[in-house]
């Protein structure tokens, strides 16, 4: 187990309740996640992640268990199975699941790897294909129809 850090700003908890999270910074991003990697793991279309530095996040209480999926590593609930946030080796954030925030938390910024998207989702939030560019990426939008 990680230890928490300081004085966290705020707690995330799975649904079982076996689990708290607690975060001790300010999200970098807040983002609606489409790529594979997310839709295979939560059997969903897309997911809301917020990232946060990797040294803010840390399991407050209860048992978690690893297991990779492609590229990164998955930490999940040992007794509800929910996860709780990805991390990969060499990256400075983890992408934390937003649905296990305190109502009202999430508040997103941007889609992100819609050119995995199911199908679209129309809003007003920038929709990237992969990543902005100044996380690395090709910073190409995309624009669906209305």
């Amino acid at each position: 187990m990680t230890a928490p850090p300081a004085s966290p700003q705020t707690e995330g908890t799975c649904p079982c309740g076996a689990v708290r999270i607690a975060l001790a910074a300010e999200p970098l991003a807040q983002v609606y996640c489409h790529c594979k990697g997310c839709q295979r793991a939560h059997s969903a279309a897309y997911v809301p992640r917020a990232i946060y530095p990797a040294g803010a996040v840390a399991v407050a209480a209860g048992t978690v268990t690893r297991w990779v999926n492609v590229t990164r590593t998955m930490v999940i609930c040992a007794k509800c199975g929910s996860h709780l946030w990805g991390e990969a080796e060499g990256v400075p954030f983890k992408g934390v699941n937003a649905a296990l925030l305190p109502a009202g938390a999430f508040q997103p910024d941007m889609h992100i790897w819609c050119k995995d998207a199911v199908m679209p989702v129309v809003d007003g939030l920038p929709h990237y294909a992969d990543v902005p560019a100044e996380w690395d990426g090709s910073g190409e939008r995309m624009h669906w129809p209305t």
